[in-house]
């Protein structure tokens, strides 16, 4: 509650305007004892009565609704009462003086809590009409003045709260070679940490904490090093000298050569192009090679000198920005990623259409190579066919009589090899395994080894013989 409701307050105990009065800024563990106890020491109160107590709008102190045995006059009533090391002090506040002096309004809510808020802020009405007729008093600038300054320090302490205990971490960083897993490299942890000091809302000291806790090994030796020999440094000054041990040692006019000695390669996009552009510039920036107001026009500048001459986007930004001023970096790389896209839609267009009509092109080749491997079988079908032929001829061919007993067949004597007819080839006997006769003609004893050996190197090449005849 506030003081514009005491009035109220007091009705609900039924007790008279005239003899109640509320103490303000109460403590909430202050007991009744203590309270009649504070009360006793001032006599215009009289015997006094405790009809209860509420917790003010913070909820951290109470106001006490008091009730005196005499009528009470505000001129005797002092404004705070209390016991000097012991409690108080604590304001007095008069119910009846929260009324009008015209008995008629004194009910209006309006004007109760109109003089409960002025009697809470310590105004006067006439202070007020001097506000609204815009002549303000001393006491009023005074007043302005103070409330700005809170208002000033509550945004101050806002800010410097904003940043929590969850705030982002830099990553680890030691200086050591090769980099350990769960590491950064050098360039890009000191991106970061000079992006998060830019951000952080927190004071100084905070900043070179979250510095050094992010640092391992080397790196937090060199840290450790300028802290000892000057204590004051500030968290930039860290990261400068950090950069000493561990930055490129390239001048500002260096890597600007450098950036005005940078090319598209084959086969990169410009997008990607750029972004070179752009790290090595901000770079430069950082060691004084160039001024922040003349960044743009460098970049734009080096992207249509360095870009290859067959690339259609960068002649489109050739074309665009020619009479232009330069854009910033992300405009210009939307720009630049916009043209990409559209170019790879067309191919993308034109490569579809070139696999739609490749298979109707196609169809006179495969013809071709089909009735090439149709040409190919039947030759070598119409081979196995010849060799087919002359094994069943040769097994058919009689044999013919010898010269001296021309009217008898001897199958005695099996034929000479010196006989002037040459051996056919793949002939022999299935009892023996020689060539030159057949199994009926064949007196030698069986040996089936053979036999199976031959019918083995028959079977091998057979499908190559045709060939060497």
């Amino acid at each position: 509650m506030d003081l514009s409701q005491t009035v109220q307050w007091s009705r609900e105990e039924n007790i008279s305007s005239s003899r109640a009065i509320v103490l303000s800024n109460v403590p909430l563990d202050a007991s009744n004892d203590t309270i009649e106890k504070v009360l006793n020491t001032v006599k215009v109160f009289g015997r006094t009565k405790i009809c209860g107590r509420r917790g003010d709008v913070t909820g951290k102190q109470l106001f006490v609704l008091v009730e005196t045995s005499t009528d009470l006059d505000p001129s005797t009533l002092p404004p705070e009462i209390g016991i000097e090391q012991e409690a108080g002090p604590w304001h007095v506040h008069f119910v009846g003086g929260l009324l009008a002096d015209d008995p008629a309004a004194g009910n209006d809510p309006f004007q109760i809590k109109l003089l409960a808020l002025l009697q809470q802020e310590g105004k006067s009405m006439d202070e007020v009409k001097a506000i609204v007729m815009g002549d303000q008093s001393p006491k009023s600038d005074i007043s302005v003045d103070l409330v700005n300054a809170i208002g000033k320090l509550v945004d101050r302490c806002n800010q410097t709260s904003t940043d929590g205990p969850s705030y982002r971490k830099l990553r680890l960083f030691s200086g050591l070679k090769p980099v350990p897993p769960g590491e950064e490299e050098y360039e890009v942890w000191m991106e970061q940490a000079a992006q998060m000091i830019s951000e952080w809302q927190c004071t100084e000291t905070a900043k070179k904490q979250r510095i050094v806790e992010s640092l391992r090994g080397p790196a937090a030796d060199i840290v450790r090093f300028l802290k000892v020999s000057s204590p004051s440094a500030t968290a930039n000054e860290y990261l400068a000298a950090l950069e000493t041990a561990y930055g490129a040692t390239e001048s500002g006019p260096d890597l600007m050569a450098r950036f005005r000695h940078t090319y598209q390669e084959s086969g990169e996009k410009l997008s990607a192009f750029l972004y070179r552009l752009d790290k090595l510039l901000h770079r430069a920036l950082l060691k004084g090679g160039i001024n922040a107001a003349g960044i743009n026009g460098a970049r734009m500048e080096q992207l249509i000198k360095g870009a290859l001459t067959n690339d259609m986007v960068a002649l489109r930004i050739r074309m665009t920005h020619t009479l232009q001023s330069p854009p910033s970096f992300s405009q210009l790389m939307k720009e630049i990623r916009e043209e990409e896209h559209w170019v790879a839609a067309r191919e993308n267009v034109k490569a579809s259409v070139a696999t739609v009509v490749s298979p109707q092109a196609s169809v006179p080749s495969e013809l071709q190579n089909l009735k090439k491997e149709v040409k190919e079988l039947s030759t070598q079908v119409s081979q196995l066919l010849n060799v087919a032929t002359v094994t069943c001829a040769s097994d058919l061919a009689p044999q013919k009589p010898s010269s001296k007993n021309p009217g008898s067949v001897n199958r005695d004597n099996p034929p000479k090899a010196k006989s002037t007819q040459p051996l056919v080839p793949g002939i022999f006997c299935y009892k023996c395994g020689e060539d030159g006769h057949k199994k009926w003609e064949c007196k030698a004893p069986e040996d089936l080894r053979k036999v199976n050996q031959k019918l083995i190197k028959m079977h091998r090449l057979q499908g190559n013989w045709a060939g060497a005849q």
